[in-house]
């Protein structure tokens, strides 16, 4: 029979999870993982394979954990474009915050030619569900009238994905709250037009 682990799974990912998103992947040693999850070696490879494996669980635990809060704006009945604003609304504060570090998925997209194809399929499947609530809530906005009828809502949906990962970007040069505003704005009008 084994020992019992001497950690608590759910801490390693949180503690790990914020090291990969302020370091990015490539920028994290296992080292860095060792000294700030206070995980050995040895219980790092036994219970997530390698660097990538526990990259792996972040990825997963960020998308239950963090990106959940945020995500369900944009799930909340009646689906619209009010969910739309007021996820952009929420994303601006957030990048205008003090607590602000970058986006882990954004981050994570630009090193993708590190990862096997398993990683890439979890990041490409996460920012996939995000446009995919994007549609949901622009074609309830058609149906209701809020939008044009003739407006493709699978090019819009892409159309905000490119704008929220922008944000995301420019979050890294401390804009400007009112600024991010007034773009939110002139997005929303393009949207409708």
């Amino acid at each position: 029979m084994g020992r019992p682990k001497e950690y608590a799974r759910e801490e390693v990912l949180e503690s790990a999870t914020q090291v990969f998103w302020e370091m990015g992947y490539q920028g994290t040693s296992v080292g860095d993982l060792v000294e700030e999850t206070g995980l050995h070696r040895r219980s790092m490879y036994e219970e997530f394979g390698d660097k990538e494996g526990l990259f792996a669980a972040c990825i997963d635990h960020y998308a239950n954990e963090t990106a959940r809060d945020w995500a369900a704006l944009l799930a909340r009945e009646p689906l619209g474009l009010e969910n739309i604003e007021t996820f952009f609304r929420n994303r601006v504060d957030y990048v205008c915050g003090s607590r602000f570090k970058g986006c882990l998925l954004v981050k994570s997209a630009m090193e993708q030619q590190l990862f096997k194809v398993e990683v890439r399929r979890k990041l490409q499947s996460f920012l996939a569900d995000t446009e995919n609530a994007f549609y949901d809530c622009l074609d309830a906005a058609q149906q209701k009238g809020e939008i044009r009828q003739d407006s493709d809502c699978r090019t819009l949906a892409k159309y905000l994905m490119c704008f929220l990962e922008g944000v995301m970007v420019m979050g890294q040069t401390n804009p400007s709250k009112k600024e991010l505003g007034l773009v939110v704005d002139r997005v929303l009008l393009t949207v409708k037009a």
